[in-house]
């Protein structure tokens, strides 16, 4: 495999986060009550020290939201950053020389802080190999070797040989992900992982855990233990979709991979409390 370099900030092979921060439905269940939006970012980094952030592809941030991003998380907090829509679901990828190079543009400040982890493209089950293909090779291109890369493709026509090698020749991640759509085969094609709990759309709420995803999250230890363990770095990310409740998701997760267990109180105390561990 062609390796694309990781940030010096990231030593834990397995890092776990959620797919976003800024839930107001995790006030009272891990925020505290009331707590201002603008404190979700600085709370949610006292339990995680990665997230993958969904909100960029909605719009692509600015400068200003990403010199902020790292102001408030802590020296070794990585952020992952999903491409914008308009890249990856508008222009499916064709004739995005000028966008790929603004969003690389407004991440600088992640970058400069040694918190920027791993983009990822984030591609529709419509995009298919039939007809996508060739945008996805000139894709990958355009993100510089040094910026870790992974693609999440959802249909099924992209399970070929034909796919794998083009990642892995670009030193990209197939993105492994739990989905309604067509679940990943478990394909490493590059020297880290990158694996996603998506879930459905049926939940609409995400107060609590309201399903038991335990099944899948096995099954993604025995496929790490396999397929990924050459892998020198595993970023597995949580989103509320998949069983209800991103940070309790997480916490199960964290369990099942017989990782250290997540402690979610942090997030609710209120500013300099000190928890047990500081004693």
């Amino acid at each position: 495999m062609t390796a694309r370099r990781l940030d010096g900030s990231v030593t834990r092979r397995l890092r776990i986060g959620c797919s976003g921060w800024g839930y107001d439905d995790w006030l009272g269940v891990f925020y505290a009550s009331g707590t201002p939006a603008g404190e979700y970012l600085e709370r949610y980094a006292r339990v995680f020290d990665v997230v993958e952030v969904d909100s960029s592809y909605y719009r692509m941030p600015t400068l200003e939201q990403t010199e902020r991003w790292a102001r408030a998380t802590p020296p070794g907090f990585t952020f992952a950053l999903k491409f914008p829509g308009e890249i990856t679901h508008e222009a499916k990828l064709e004739n995005v020389e000028g966008a790929v190079a603004a969003f690389l543009r407004v991440l600088e400040p992640l970058r400069r802080a040694g918190k920027l982890g791993p983009l990822l493209a984030q591609l529709p089950a419509s995009f298919r190999a039939e007809k996508g293909r060739k945008a996805l090779e000139a894709f990958l291109p355009l993100v510089p070797r040094d910026q870790p890369l992974a693609v999440e493709l959802r249909h099924a026509s992209w399970w070929t040989d034909e796919t794998y090698k083009a990642l892995e020749a670009a030193g990209a991640a197939l993105a492994w992900s739990v989905n309604a759509d067509a679940p990943t085969p478990p394909v490493a094609t590059a020297d880290f992982l990158y694996v996603r709990f998506i879930g459905d759309r049926e939940l609409t709420r995400f107060d609590r855990i309201q399903r038991d995803g335990s099944k899948a999250m096995e099954e993604m230890r025995e496929r790490i233990a396999e397929e990924g363990r050459r892998a020198g770095h595993v970023f597995l990310f949580a989103n509320n979709h998949y069983m209800g409740f991103g940070p309790g998701t997480a916490a199960r997760l964290a369990e099942v991979l017989g990782e250290p267990a997540i402690d979610l109180a942090p997030a609710a105390r209120p500013k300099g409390q000190r928890g047990l561990g500081d004693f």
